[in-house]
């Protein structure tokens, strides 16, 4: 089967999102969607999978003019979408969530729980025989990687034929990326096509037989894998050469005012005797999955089942509390997963960024102005760079990294400088170069004004980029630092992985 995108024009009120994009797509092939935040990368899978209908161009499958007015027509057509924030139910088990919609019951009225875990793990077993995952545990307690593939397989449920799948392991650590690495080379050969979106241009390179690039709406071009580098990538989405916009060492720590400090810190099974944050310095925290460095970062604004001999923000001592408090004491988190931790998809931009500060707009008991709002919605929208057509947009419309930016925006909106200390749990996670550059950038502003940040995060260039000096965790434990000077990834990987000398 082959599907082609011809002339495919997208035009928004005020945003023209894809101007006469064509592309081709087919089931024997895993093919690499890459581009900029912006580039269309989303309103083109979107029209693919039958979310949007395109203002003009058509879409032909196997030369037959097809219309997919909805996801529902897609999937007739043997199109399933998995999108990069997953649609899982939480509270159901994986054979649930895989047969959402088609369990086996009992006159209509009563679910046969047997004959919905058999066909589940029957389903499982026909796709991925390799892979192993108890499926009668509810999806919030698997791994992010089992929750992936539950979610690919109940796209396969039906007759799909193209799997859209994006930005699939931008959560994940590594070995279980190299285990959904496998399972997507395993699908053409099983006659099922991949559309890949990825901001790892490794992973476009080392997964795609061929790739399409998008720049500003426009189709830049289609190539095989082979023909083309990293670097030509980053070119030719950026019109610049590559890297150098990501990395740009960081400056000499600054060594002034304590913003944070504490003593004796527990929570759960993590233990931290001691830190200190200084204003204007970044402090990366890593380690590999459950090492504690994750679960100490986020304690530090929501400290339920914290103890600490003394914590002292500012200055000023804190007694540990709620979120609230912790807030009130200058410390502020944007936090990963932000879909299910940050923000909300059915809300405008303005109502997202509004939602931490809502008073900023007050302008009398209970009363808001929605023009007082709308202007300081657009100063963060423009301070940030966030592309989108007003602050009216709902927020399930922008592409990952402007997501991203309104998550990092609602701290800043109506609160510039209020906060001393902010921590960043996966920063970057399904955001491509374009805009991690620009996260990257408002991290330093933000230093640079004072504010003491903290980012824990899995990328290791993402953290030799940007901070001052790295804390490994290991078995729920800080290690010794690691100053800028001694930056490596070799090095990183053997602190965090014990072998350190």
């Amino acid at each position: 089967m082959e599907i082609v995108l011809s002339n495919i024009t997208m035009q928004f009120p005020g945003t023209r999102a894809l101007d006469g994009v064509s592309a081709s797509f087919r089931t024997d092939e895993v093919h690499g969607l890459i581009g900029e935040n912006g580039a269309g990368k989303s309103t083109l899978v979107n029209v693919l999978g039958g979310s949007l209908l395109p203002s003009s161009g058509t879409v032909q499958i196997d030369g037959q003019a097809v219309r997919l007015s909805s996801p529902h027509d897609a999937l007739m057509q043997g199109i399933a979408h998995v999108s990069q924030e997953g649609s899982l139910v939480q509270g159901l088990t994986g054979a649930e969530n895989i047969l959402l919609g088609a369990e086996p019951s009992r006159m209509s009225v009563v679910i046969r729980s047997a004959a919905l875990n058999a066909q589940a793990q029957a389903l499982l077993a026909r796709w991925f025989p390799q892979v192993q995952i108890d499926l009668r545990k509810p999806v919030g307690e698997l791994p992010m990687a089992d929750r992936k593939v539950i979610e690919i397989v109940r796209a396969l449920r039906g007759a799909a034929r193209l799997v859209i799948l994006d930005e699939p392991t931008a959560t994940l650590p590594a070995r279980e990326k190299e285990q959904l690495w496998g399972i997507i080379r395993s699908l053409p050969k099983q006659g099922v096509g991949v559309v890949l979106i990825s901001h790892f241009l490794s992973e476009i390179k080392a997964l795609s037989d061929r790739i399409t690039v998008l720049r500003d709406g426009r189709h830049v071009r289609t190539a095989a894998a082979a023909e083309l580098s990293e670097h030509d990538l980053v070119d030719l989405m950026l019109r610049r050469t590559g890297g150098s916009n990501l990395r740009g060492a960081s400056a000499a720590a600054i060594h002034g005012e304590t913003v944070l400090e504490l003593a004796n810190w527990q929570v759960a099974a993590v233990d931290v005797p001691q830190f200190r944050l200084h204003a204007g310095e970044i402090v990366g925290l890593i380690g590999l999955t459950g090492a504690g460095h994750t679960g100490f970062a986020r304690s530090l604004h929501n400290p339920a089942g914290a103890r600490c001999a003394s914590l002292v923000v500012a200055g000023k001592p804190v007694k540990l509390g709620t979120v609230s408090q912790m807030q009130a004491a200058g410390i502020a988190l944007v936090p990963d997963h932000r879909m299910e931790y940050a923000l909300v998809g059915e809300w405008t931009l303005r109502e997202n960024l509004a939602m931490v500060h809502p008073q900023h707009g007050a302008i009398g008991a209970g009363v808001l102005s929605i023009r007082r709002e709308e202007a300081e919605a657009r100063r963060v929208m423009t301070l940030l760079n966030v592309k989108a057509h007003g602050s009216g947009q709902l927020l399930k419309t922008l592409s990952g990294g402007n997501k991203q930016k309104i998550s990092i925006g609602k701290w800043l909106y109506g609160a510039e400088g209020r906060y001393r200390v902010m921590i960043f749990i996966e920063p970057t996670e399904g955001v491509d170069i374009g805009a991690k550059a620009e996260i990257y950038a408002e991290m330093r502003r933000l230093a640079a004004s004072g504010v003491g940040i903290i980012i824990a995060s899995s990328d290791l260039l993402e953290i030799e980029s940007v901070a001052h000096r790295v804390i490994p965790f290991t078995n729920q434990r800080p290690g010794p630092e690691i100053p800028q000077s001694g930056f490596s990834e070799s090095t990183f990987i053997a602190a965090i992985s014990g072998t350190a000398a």
